[in-house]
């Protein structure tokens, strides 16, 4: 019986069950590059949603500076907030809003407000059965895409 509570939790842990996670839950990549234009000084950072639901999602992503360091915040932080019907959650609240069909996996280009080191990206995706998921990406500047990223257009390159 020990055994068994120690090893079930473990296990859910090690797949990633936490704040109701399945398997056919949205991914959230992203990474800085250069906005492209040569009197822009600004990034942008390019995001990649990738969908493998047979329904699409709903994605509003907003990038602002990180106000806290990237070790004491960690890489990625996902949530499932209860009361979605507040304003902060309303695609008006986001500045890029989009669509992903299921099955694919779309780029994104989110603007960001000002020139930092360390960006924040919030990614909130509605899914299915009315799920929003909220996902905080810390994007630094000393990881910007690769020549081949950027060409492809995709974060990664993929």
């Amino acid at each position: 019986m020990v055994v068994v509570l120690i090893v079930v939790p473990s296990w859910c842990l090690a797949r990633g069950l936490r704040n109701g996670d399945r398997p056919a839950d949205a991914t959230v990549r992203a990474v800085l590059r250069d906005a492209g234009q040569p009197d822009e000084p600004r990034p942008v950072i390019l995001a990649a949603i990738g969908n493998p639901s047979a329904t699409p999602v709903l994605a509003g992503l907003e990038a602002r500076k990180a106000r806290t360091p990237y070790r004491l915040s960690g890489g990625l932080n996902v949530t499932v907030p209860h009361r979605t019907g507040r304003r902060k959650f309303r695609p008006s609240a986001y500045a890029t809003v989009g669509i992903v069909p299921g099955g694919t996996t779309v780029s994104f280009t989110v603007p960001v407000r000002g020139s930092a080191r360390r960006y924040l990206l919030t990614a909130a995706v509605g899914q299915a059965g009315g799920r929003l998921r909220l996902y905080r990406l810390h994007v630094s500047g000393a990881t910007r895409a690769s020549p081949r990223a950027a060409a492809a257009g995709t974060p990664g390159g993929g």
